[in-house]
């Protein structure tokens, strides 16, 4: 049997940048229930060490999932964009609109 790690070698995923700090973004969609294991196996591809957490939710009747993705800043732009490609049927859902500050 092996390995996860064999697919996914080191050497395929992009290095996290090293910061002081570590800005991260709430991705929110719900996929089909097929293909959850498809998009976990893409976060990992694509984001490695900089993917915080994965969160998964059975929506009503069990045919979609919610998902919720905590990556690292710089990596939500090309994840979403990965996502998009290959999980066409993916739906992406916005963040509630935050309070404005006050100038």
């Amino acid at each position: 049997m092996k390995s996860f790690a064999t697919f996914f070698p080191q050497a395929r995923r992009a290095p996290a940048p090293m910061a002081c700090s570590f800005d991260t973004c709430t991705i929110r969609m719900t996929v089909d229930a097929a293909s959850i294991t498809t998009l976990r196996q893409l976060a990992m591809r694509v984001c490695g060490e900089a993917l915080e957490f994965m969160r998964i939710a059975i929506c009503a009747g069990g045919t979609r999932i919610q998902v919720w993705l905590c990556v690292r800043l710089p990596f939500a732009t090309l994840l979403s964009e990965t996502i998009m490609r290959q999980l066409p049927g993916a739906e992406f859902r916005t963040n509630p609109k935050q309070p404005e500050a006050a100038a």
